[in-house]
């Protein structure tokens, strides 16, 4: 029989995958994919930039499994410091992807099989997902992708 306390702190599969899901718009909210311009910079970001966003999307589709969410999110946090934004997209590139690098460090922080844990890492990572830097950015990169991704 599970307690009321344990209950309490169980978050539930509705609100993982509320999180999950979130972390996954997000990604799909800047799409990227092979660049039709020139300019070579422009196409290794597309590039790179879409293996990225796969790794997000791919992570929201973990949210009953805590440990492999904290696991693909580390991978996309790899990814994305591999990737070389332009240089007029390059400071909204850095708050999308210091965004997950925090999801990172507060999931590394703690035991994912610790559900008390693990939901305050993801509520505090909604909270900052939230926010008016992060909305601008990702409007910014959307608009360059738009205009130079395929």
């Amino acid at each position: 029989m599970t307690s009321r306390r344990a209950a309490a702190v169980r978050p539930s599969r509705r609100a993982l995958r509320r999180t999950a899901a979130g972390a996954a718009l997000l990604a799909l909210a800047v799409p990227l994919a092979a660049c039709s311009g020139d300019d070579d910079r422009v196409q290794a970001f597309c590039s790179a930039g879409e293996d990225a966003m796969s790794e997000i999307t791919a992570a929201g589709s973990l949210s009953d499994d805590p440990q492999a969410f904290a696991d693909a999110i580390g991978t996309a946090r790899d990814q994305f410091d591999e990737v070389e934004a332009p240089d007029e997209i390059a400071d909204s590139w850095e708050v999308f992807t210091s965004t997950f690098a925090d999801l990172d460090d507060a999931l590394s922080d703690i035991d994912p099989s610790d559900q008390e844990a693990f939901t305050a890492a993801l509520q505090q990572f909604a909270e900052s997902a939230d926010s008016e830097d992060l909305s601008t950015a990702s409007d910014e990169l959307s608009t360059f992708t738009t205009e130079n991704c395929e």
